[in-house]
């Protein structure tokens, strides 16, 4: 039997702060450290199945906490709702271009934490000194609405004056209708044997209702995924593997715990998507 041809991908990375952490949280963008370190585009529009893991020669009581975009049916909507906005704002500019647009085009989406450290990718020379990876262009997709103001797209719960937040644009796209709205007696009351008009209404009114708030999502579209943790007795070094929507993910507490530059490693699950598993948030 033919052995497989080996497929060259670099899915473990260093990962740190361009300098000394002076912000609370760390952002990781996987897909933006993912097409830097293997020279390829990585879309930020798919499910990326990562894990995080810290160094063991931590101080002791280092706590790290781990989040992630929750992996959910209003997430996945969410950003294709945006992205169909981003394609028609964009159609006339498009068909006027001959449908002909950067090699490079990716809809890009900001993570919405506020300040955090934008943590980089870093592997090492030939003397084992760490070499940063920050070079590459990775632009928020961009609309004019009709103001003439230009605007991004966000994740943000409060977005700023010149930004779209996805998640509220998604919560403002409409409500689930109760069903039936008014419930009904049934037919024929009073002439069939054993037809109560309480029971058939009954049987239309309890669960016509969703099992969820149906006008409105709660604003908190984070979820933890774990905590990290060195000290006496107990310890946790590593989430295992998570599904990162958009790639995007936030480590809590990053610029007070003493961690160093080099203390935080990111591995994506080995997969059909360029060599890593991400999958399509689109379709």
């Amino acid at each position: 039997m033919p052995m497989k041809k080996h497929y060259p991908v670099i899915r473990r990375l260093t990962v740190g702060a361009t300098e000394a952490p002076v912000n609370l949280n760390g952002i990781i963008d996987v897909p933006r450290l993912m097409s830097q370190v293997n020279h390829r585009l990585y879309r930020q529009s798919r499910v990326y199945e990562t894990s995080v893991t810290v160094d063991a020669d931590l101080p002791d009581a280092t706590t790290i906490e781990v989040f992630a975009l929750a992996d959910s049916w209003w997430t996945m909507k969410a950003l294709q709702l945006a992205k169909t906005a981003w394609d028609e704002s964009n159609a006339e500019e498009l068909k006027m271009l001959g449908g002909k647009k950067a090699r490079w085009s990716d809809f890009r989406v900001l993570h919405g934490v506020a300040s955090p450290e934008e943590l980089v990718a870093r592997q090492f020379a030939s003397n084992l000194n760490p070499v940063q990876f920050t070079a590459g262009e990775f632009t928020p997709s961009r609309v004019v609405d009709q103001a003439g103001v230009t605007r991004e797209f966000t994740w943000a719960n409060t977005p700023a004056a010149d930004e779209y937040s996805i998640y509220a644009e998604y919560d403002r796209s409409g409500n689930t209708d109760v069903d039936p709205t008014t419930p009904a007696t049934g037919p024929y009351t009073g002439l069939l044997p054993n037809l109560e008009a309480d029971a058939a209404a009954a049987l239309q009114q309890v669960g016509n209702e969703p099992p969820y708030n149906a006008t409105q999502y709660p604003s908190g579209i984070w979820i933890k995924i774990a905590t990290l943790h060195l000290g006496a007795g107990r310890q946790r070094l590593s989430t295992g593997f998570f599904n990162a929507p958009c790639g995007l993910v936030v480590l809590k507490n990053y610029g007070t715990a003493g961690i160093g530059n080099l203390d935080v490693q990111v591995e994506v699950k080995k997969g059909d998507y360029k060599g890593i598993s991400a999958k399509s948030m689109m379709e």
